[in-house]
């Protein structure tokens, strides 16, 4: 299995494995426990109409930083942008704790190269390269398993530009004050806010509770979204398209179409893709170039 792994660009050194195992699990149990003292916190105490609107804003800056970041301009390079964008959108998507920049490039480029196939890391019917048979197992397996039982995808391989381009490599080397940042800010405007009390709540529900939240919803698209759906005619693989997903990851969703045409800005149909919206939206602020059309 090593020298067969290590062809293909996955990594089974045990120091390497463990390290991005304990990445993930802390990436993963941080705003989950935070969560649940939001659920507690809550029901004591409720939410202002403050903590909110700025998980609300928050929510959504994050998803962008997923979808039209991490997604669809580092891994798939769907468009070209300048520094400064490209500095929001690898802090918008770090924010997100789902691992550094590099980290996530070279998952998702894996997936694509393997899809639901053996070596796919996140696949509801292997784990590496054996098949799964049970389908709840697989489900589990694509959602969070993955994650904690996983190879790791080599970034010299799967993500050599991301390592190379100085902003995206600042933001992967610097994922946990990003991480730290991400949960703190709404702590701080909190506090700015309403105190001690408003600055414990935005803590609780528009840093760990936004995360937690975005964790699941974007998992979902591994799992879920390999699972149960509509699929576009001439689509090979097991991805699928969902209106419920794509309404709550703002377009990210439409999984099957994005298989069809990886590189593609905007998915089909575009008024359920939010994240292409506001890639059309840029490029016509100027603030984005090269944007990629599905090819028909």
């Amino acid at each position: 299995m090593s020298a067969e792994a290590t062809r293909v660009g996955i990594i089974v050194d045990p120091l390497q494995v463990r390290s991005n195992r304990g990445l993930n699990i802390l990436s993963i149990l941080i705003p989950f426990v935070g969560t649940l003292g939001c659920v507690a916190f809550g029901i004591i105490h409720g939410f202002s109409v403050f903590a909110w609107i700025l998980f609300a804003v928050s929510f959504v800056l994050t998803a962008i930083g997923i979808g039209v970041g991490l997604h669809r301009y580092f891994v798939h390079r769907a468009f070209s942008t300048g520094n400064v964008l490209r500095l929001v959108l690898g802090v918008l998507g770090s924010s997100a704790m789902q691992g550094p920049i590099d980290r996530w490039v070279a998952d998702h480029r894996r997936h694509h190269r393997f899809t639901d196939q053996a070596r796919d890391p996140h696949s509801p019917y292997w784990i590496e390269d054996r098949q799964i048979r049970n389908a709840l197992f697989g489900l589990i397996h694509a959602h969070i398993g993955w994650m904690i039982t996983g190879m790791v995808s080599d970034k010299r391989r799967y993500a050599a530009d991301i390592i190379q381009e100085p902003i995206s490599s600042w933001c992967a080397r610097n994922y946990w004050p990003l991480c730290a940042g991400s949960l703190l800010l709404p702590a701080l405007l909190g506090l700015i806010a309403g105190g001690a009390m408003e600055a414990l709540a935005c803590f609780l529900l528009a840093g760990c509770a936004r995360v937690t939240v975005l964790h699941n919803i974007t998992w979902s698209v591994n799992s879920i979204g390999h699972m149960y759906g509509s699929k576009v005619s001439g689509s090979k693989d097991e991805s699928r398209d969902s209106v419920i997903l794509a309404l709550l990851l703002m377009g990210e969703g439409l999984h099957n179409y994005h298989h069809l045409h990886p590189s593609a800005a905007i998915n089909d149909p575009w008024w359920l893709d939010l994240n292409g919206l506001i890639i059309s939206g840029f490029e016509k602020l100027g603030l984005v170039t090269d944007v990629v059309r599905p090819r028909v």
